[in-house]
């Protein structure tokens, strides 16, 4: 299997961030823990946060998708930051990630149905409560493709059937199949 890391893009609708002259998005996407978006009202969101396409994935089967925050307490207390992933209107999920200390937190991984079609239309709510957090990195990690020997990579023919034929031996599923005896 493979990852690739999606970054957000776009500018999203943005209440109660203190971003010092940059914009949510630089301050979220650049891939620098020393950059934030601060939170400055206890009435605070981000909502319509979209993610970048990756052509990495194009084609390939979507086994996870998982949204990690990097982010810290502006001092406050301890912030829980409430994070939903959309595809178009539809809720996929939400996570809930509190900040005792700075460092990057990821929700659990999504795994039902996705395509690259899916993947490609993301977005997310960022939804902080009112104790102060600072936002310091956004991202989706996605894991595509077989691997293991599984589907993706399994290429030799079982008594004359090519592999891309095969679906199952004796009831395993070809993304199961490292080896057919002993033949990698």
């Amino acid at each position: 299997m493979s990852t690739v890391v999606i970054r957000p893009t776009g500018e999203p609708t943005t209440t109660g961030f203190d971003v010092s002259d940059a914009t949510f998005i630089a301050r979220i996407n650049d891939n620098d823990a020393s950059t934030a978006a601060t939170q400055n009202n206890v009435t605070c969101s981000a909502t319509g946060v979209e993610f970048a396409n990756d052509s990495a994935y194009s084609g390939q089967t979507i086994n996870s998708i998982t949204l990690s925050v990097t982010g810290a307490s502006t001092g406050r207390g301890t912030p829980t930051v409430t994070c939903t992933l959309f595809n178009g209107n539809s809720t996929l999920q939400t996570s809930e990630l509190t900040f005792s200390s700075a460092t990057t937190l990821s929700g659990s991984a999504y795994t039902t149905s996705l395509t690259p079609t899916i993947v490609d239309n993301l977005t997310a709510t960022i939804d902080p409560d009112g104790t102060g957090v600072a936002l310091k990195e956004v991202f989706i990690t996605v894991d595509y493709g077989g691997g293991g020997g599984g589907a993706a990579t399994y290429t030799h023919k079982v008594l004359g059937v090519a592999a891309a034929n095969i679906a199952k031996v004796n009831t395993v599923a070809k993304a199961n199949i490292a080896k057919i005896n002993t033949v990698d």
